[in-house]
């Protein structure tokens, strides 16, 4: 069933574990380029604006990938490894500015030194 990706970037470590395993879905290699989610991080810069994604990305998750089957667990959702990025059937909410609004820290992230709102 087709959705949508949401990522919160401000939650997002930039490790591309989430387009490394993509890439190994729909085509058995671990080549970033081959991967449906774009996840870029700028080294020089800081924190929360180092690291930029399409906020929603169509997906139409692993099902029917070539190198994928029911009994895998291997989804960019699954593997990673802070929940930075769902699977929605829907779209969220926008801000007044027409950002979507989309968060997944949780009050236990504030405590490790990273905004929760």
């Amino acid at each position: 069933m087709p959705g949508y990706l949401l990522i919160d970037i401000k939650k997002c470590q930039g490790c591309l574990t989430c387009m490394l395993a993509c890439s190994l879905a729909h085509h058995g290699t671990a080549d970033l380029a081959g991967s449906q989610i774009r996840i870029s991080q700028n080294s020089f810069g800081r924190y929360p604006d180092d690291i930029t994604s399409e906020p929603v990305q169509t997906c139409s998750l692993c099902v029917g990938a070539e190198h994928w089957s029911e009994s895998e667990t291997l989804t960019c959702v699954a593997l990673c490894p802070v929940g930075a990025i769902r699977f929605s059937e829907t779209l969220p909410e926008k801000d007044e500015d027409g950002a979507y609004r989309i968060n997944f820290r949780e009050k236990g992230w504030k405590k490790i030194g990273y905004e929760t709102d």
